[in-house]
């Protein structure tokens, strides 16, 4: 890891364990879709690991809980003031912008990754979602919202059709279908048990 790197990593840390942030986007996320992006990068030649490493420390950086839609711009913005401040050229940070630019599924409709960076965090963060870790972090999105557990079912099951429409690479497509059934049987779990409880009521 570089200075440049770890000096970004020690302000990520700091900014997303804040408590305004979302808690399924805390640095513990981080640390799972970097595991994963460098799994994936592995896999494809030529990959530019510092602009990589630092697009996935920053790609969350601020995600305030209720506010999913935005968070794109929110750490476009935050990013480009933690790489300034760290004295990163110019040039490697709009690399780094890019890649952010084009890691969500809000966007991925219109804005789809156009480099081996942006297509490996793409897919390396949709693998922290769609994993038992990921069920976790959707539930403790949603209460930490206030939402019940039939809001956070619906909405999880339409990210898991739209990541596994927009998923970029082999090795991301591996590891997502490895969980996938996993995630799949524990919401159909959870809709039974949720649809048990309605039939008391009919006497």
């Amino acid at each position: 890891m570089s200075k440049l790197t770890n000096d970004v990593k020690c302000e990520v840390i700091k900014r997303v364990n804040h408590p305004r942030q979302s808690v399924a986007h805390r640095f513990d996320h981080v640390e799972r879709v970097m595991r994963n992006a460098l799994k994936i990068a592995a896999t494809i030649e030529e990959v530019d690991y510092e602009i990589l490493e630092l697009a996935v420390l920053l790609h969350d950086v601020d995600q305030p809980a209720g506010r999913k839609a935005e968070h794109v711009e929110l750490s476009l913005l935050a990013a480009e003031e933690i790489l300034r401040q760290a004295g990163c050229p110019s040039d490697r940070a709009n690399a780094v912008l890019a890649v952010i630019a084009e890691h969500s599924t809000e966007h991925v409709r219109t804005v789809k990754p156009s480099t081996d960076e942006a297509r490996i965090l793409f897919d390396a963060d949709k693998v922290d979602g769609l994993a038992a870790m990921g069920i976790a972090r959707v539930f403790s999105l949603f209460g930490q919202m206030g939402f019940p557990p039939s809001d956070a079912i619906r909405w999880y099951r339409s990210k898991i059709e739209v990541a596994l429409e927009y998923i970029q690479t082999d090795e991301g497509r591996r590891l997502i279908l490895l969980r996938l059934p996993y995630v799949q049987e524990f919401l159909s779990e959870m809709e039974l048990e949720a649809g048990a409880g309605a039939d008391i009521w009919e006497s």
